[in-house]
């Protein structure tokens, strides 16, 4: 089982939710969670530049391979056991448009948390909404 560096913005209510979500259910323990926000994160070992990383969701695999926006979610959902949910993602005919929501998505991240509710009741282990 590859093992995952996930980079990922921790302040960004709805992608700390997630990836918080993702980690509990994250039973072989194959990811690491790395906040591209925080004061001491440093750029220079990461899996790309942090602009690039602030665009679309980042994972670094144990063997060097970087996957990227919905390469990276499928990969973290397939690693968890949930990938029956990711066909869109890699499907020929929906791949385009799931790629083109995602980047939407991801774009208006922190106008969207707050449009759907999500707040900062978040500890270092969970979230609740």
């Amino acid at each position: 089982m590859p093992r995952y560096e996930l980079f990922y913005d921790h302040a960004c209510p709805m992608c700390r939710f997630e990836m918080l979500r993702l980690k509990q259910r994250d039973s072989k323990q194959c990811f690491t969670l790395i906040d591209i926000s925080a004061a001491d994160f440093d750029a220079s070992t990461a899996a790309a530049s942090l602009p690039e990383m602030q665009t679309l969701l980042h994972i670094r695999r144990d063997d060097g391979q970087i996957l990227v926006g919905i390469d990276a979610i499928a990969a973290i959902y397939e690693a968890i056991g949930r990938d029956w949910w990711t066909g869109p993602l890699k499907w020929q005919a929906t791949r385009g448009i799931s790629a083109w929501i995602y980047s939407r998505i991801a774009r208006h991240r922190y106008r969207i948390s707050v449009w759907l509710g999500f707040t900062a009741r978040c500890d270092s282990k969970s979230c609740r909404i």
